[in-house]
Formats: structure tokens, C-alpha cells, sequence
């Protein structure tokens, strides 16, 4: 539907160009027509020009018929010399009594029309014109200001026409030149300058269209972008994975060469041998496991989620009492802060547990277990922002992290629209979630 009132729009704007250019040249038109009969009224009044033409008609007429010998009946050719004159009528009649007339084009020979006494004419309107077989009289009526008047009819309905074509023309061209600027700017974008914005002119379908390619240009150049950072990410992961397992792999080769090729002292020493290369083989099959959940994370697009509703209070209380669990067993100290306001909560189980799991799995091995850890949260315009805050053990110089973990819980949280930080100051590790809630519930 909206489709369809978008693409109305530029027919509407071509109709009421259409509509407008029309109004303003008949507006055009009357004012030629006006200003051209005031400028032939006083042209007229000071000019003899249309007087000298009816002069000239009498004249012309006796000429016509003594040239052609014409009597009194030959009406048809009397009729073609008023048709060949043009803006001229004749009026014969005889004795006071009508014969025929003509009305510019034909002879009218109806005799029940009788002009008045002569004698109330003037010598231009009436005359004594011989035949061939005898004498009438002639009253003749002349139009020859019609002509100059259909002239500046004529002039006016052209240059109104013109104008109508100018007005038409110049909307025509406004769209075409923009869809010219459109084709240019799409070559420019071709050519692989995509921070080129295009051009957006209007509210027709014409600038919906420029909108629509401009919503492309910058999903396109944020696509890459995301690309280029996990290009980045992932070299980054690979380095250091690189590193961490040739630390532990190198240790484990060398145990097992110790062992092969029996270099260790008695059997206490294979005892620690062993239990040395154990220890590095499960090291190493930690690694290579949270390397897995990356890759199998960030190869799960938000779409293949499943996502449920859920009583955010209870599912809150549920996950972390599991996790208040696993940190008091570890001789940890947990201070719980929950809200009271009610709320439901869009998310795939899985996935969240799995941030959970990374969370409090650090807290297990990095925090320091005298410091009380400190888990709150709370609703704020549709959006639920829990905090999670440990003390960083200090005397541990053991530790190795490749960050696989928080980079897993960053993707995670991404795909269900919200965002996680971590924050370090004063010996204090934070960690901010931020989901979007429904906390107007029915």
C-alpha cells in the first residue's frame, strides 16, 4: 500500500503541473487577448487604415462585376467575390424591395427582410452599383476589424501553447536532471567510492529511490566494516591462540619425549612427567574447546536464534542463584542486588546461559575470593542494565587469557540487540549488560 502511494506521488505532481501550467496559460491567453483589442481599439482610433479597406471594397465590387459582365441573377458569383473579400456582407435589393443577401459564404434569398429607406444611409454604406441587365442597390456591411482580431486570437493561443509547453518542459526537465545526478552519483558509487552520498531531492518516488540507495551504501559500508573487524578479531584470535598453544604443545612434547626415550630418574619423576603432560593436554583441550564455541558463535546469525519470552524476575533469580552457587563453592562472598519492577525478556536460553557461564567461569579464576562479588540490576525505559563488579586477584602470575571468552559473550549479547562492556579501574573488574525489556506488562 505504501508502495503504491509513493509511486502516486510523482503522477499527482505531473498532473497538477499539468493542471497549474494550463491555468497559467489561460491566464496568458486572456491577457493577450485583452492587452492586444486595447492596443487594435486605439490603434484604430488613430488610424484610417480599416477605412481605407471599406473604401476600397464599393470599388472593388463594381469592378468585379463589370470586369465579369454580371447581371442581377448571378448571385453565385456575387457570392464568390464576398467569399474571395472576405469580412464583407451585401445587401441588393430593387426598388426598396430585397433580392438576396450574403453572409460571407452563401446567398440568402429569403424576401422577407426589407432594409430601411435609403435615404437614411450614407454614400459608404450605400450605393447605386450597375449590371449587366440593370441598376440595385448595394448596402454593404464590412468586418475588416475581425480579421486583426482573430489575428491576436491566434498569436495568443500560440504563445499561450508555447508557454503551456515551457511550464511542462521545465518540470520535465527538473526530474530528468535528477535522474541524471541519480545515474551519476550510482557510477560514482560503482567506481568504489562508497562514502559518496547521494543526493536526496523531494518527497516523490524519485527521491525514495535515492533513499533506498542510500540505506544501501551505508548497510554495505557497515557490512564491510564488520567484515574487516572480524578479519582483524579473527587474526588477532589466531595470533595469540598461536602462541598460547605452542606454549603447553612444546611442554607436552617435551614431557612425552622424556618419557619415550626414558631420560627421567625413577619413577616419581614419570609419575610428575606424566601428570606435567595431563595437565598440559587438558590446557590444551580448554583452549581448543573455547575456540570452537568462538567460531561456532560467530558463525550463528541472529535469524538462526530462536528467541522465547520469559518472566525476566524469575529467569534473573534462576541464573544467578546457579551461579552464586558455583562462586560460593569456590569460597566466594555474593552480594545480590535485584529490581523489584516486573518485566519479560526476549532471548534464546542457550545462548545467554553461555554468557553466564563465561562470566562467572572468569570470576572463578581471576577475582579475588576475600573481595565480596557484587551482581545488581535494574529496568530503565525499556531496558535492562545489570552490572557485575569483582576484585582482580593480584598474587596469581599464572594467568593466560586469549579474551576468547568475552569476545563470545560480545557477540552473543550483540545478536540479541544489546551491548556489554567491561570496565578495570582500581583493582575493580565491571562488567555492564545492557537488553532490551518489556516492563509494560498486561
Amino acid at each position: 500500500m505504501n508502495h503504491k502511494l509513493r509511486w502516486s506521488r510523482l503522477k499527482l505532481k505531473l498532473i497538477l503541473c499539468l493542471i497549474g501550467s494550463f491555468l497559467a496559460s489561460s491566464m496568458l491567453f486572456l491577457l493577450l487577448q485583452s492587452t492586444g483589442e486595447d492596443l487594435l481599439e486605439h490603434y484604430r482610433a488613430r488610424s484610417s487604415f480599416i477605412d481605407k479597406q471599406e473604401q476600397q471594397a464599393l470599388p472593388a465590387l463594381e469592378g468585379y462585376i463589370s470586369g465579369q459582365h454580371l447581371s442581377l441573377k448571378d448571385d453565385t458569383k456575387i457570392a464568390e467575390w464576398v467569399r474571395k473579400a472576405k469580412y464583407v456582407n451585401l445587401y441588393l435589393y430593387k426598388d426598396n424591395q430585397f433580392l438576396y443577401s450574403t453572409d460571407g459564404y452563401t446567398i440568402k434569398t429569403e424576401n422577407t427582410r426589407f432594409l430601411p429607406d435609403p435615404s437614411i444611409f450614407s454614400k459608404s454604406q450605400y450605393s447605386t452599383v450597375t449590371f449587366a441587365d440593370t441598376t440595385a442597390q448595394v448596402y454593404m456591411e464590412y468586418f475588416f476589424e475581425y480579421k486583426y482580431y482573430n489575428l491576436i486570437t491566434i498569436l495568443g493561443v500560440i504563445l499561450s501553447f508555447l508557454f503551456f509547453i515551457v511550464l511542462v518542459l521545465f518540470f520535465i526537465n527538473k526530474k530528468t536532471s535528477y535522474i541524471g545526478v541519480l545515474e551519476k552519483e550510482i557510477k560514482i558509487l560503482e567506481g568504489g567510492n562508497l562514502d559518496y552520498p547521494i543526493t536526496l531531492r523531494g518527497k516523490d518516488e524519485l527521491a525514495s529511490l535515492a533513499q533506498s540507495i542510500n540505506e544501501m551504501r551505508k548497510s554495505f559500508i557497515e557490512r564491510l566494516e564488520s567484515e574487516e573487524q572480524a578479519r582483524v578479531a579473527n587474526s588477532e584470535l589466531v595470533t595469540a591462540m598461536s602462541h598460547d598453544l605452542r606454549t603447553p604443545l612444546t611442554a607436552l612434547v617435551g614431557y612425552l619425549d622424556i618419557i619415550e626415550y626414558k631420560k627421567y630418574q625413577d619413577q616419581e619423576a614419570l609419575a610428575k612427567y606424566i601428570h606435567s603432560s595431563r595437565e598440559k593436554a587438558y590446557q590444551i583441550k580448554h583452549l581448543s574447546d573455547k575456540l570452537f564455541e568462538y567460531f561456532t558463535v560467530y558463525n550463528t546469525e541472529e535469524n538462526d536464534l530462536e528467541f522465547e519470552s520469559y518472566d525476566g524476575i524469575q529467569l534473573m533469580d534462576q541464573l544467578i542463584d546457579e551461579q552464586s552457587m558455583l562462586l560460593e563453592n569456590h569460597g566466594f562472598q555474593v552480594a545480590w542486588k535485584p529490581s523489584p519492577v516486573p518485566f519479560r525478556v526476549d532471548l534464546h536460553l542457550i545462548s545467554f546461559r553461555r554468557v553466564f557461564d563465561n562470566l562467572f567461569s572468569n570470576i572463578t579464576k581471576y577475582a579475588d575470593t576475600s573481595a565480596t562479588v557484587t551482581i545488581a540490576y535494574r529496568i530503565e525505559d525499556q531496558w535492562l542494565l545489570m552490572d557485575i563488579t569483582n576484585v582482580i586477584k593480584t598474587e596469581n602470575h599464572e594467568i593466560h587469557s586469549t579474551g576468547i571468552g568475552l569476545k563470545t559473550c560480545h557477540k552473543i549479547i550483540s545478536q540479541h540487540k544489546g551491548e556489554i562492556t567491561f570496565t578495570s579501574t582500581g583493582g575493580k573488574y565491571s562488567v555492564h549488560i545492557r537488553l532490551p525489556v518489556n516492563n509494560k506488562l498486561t
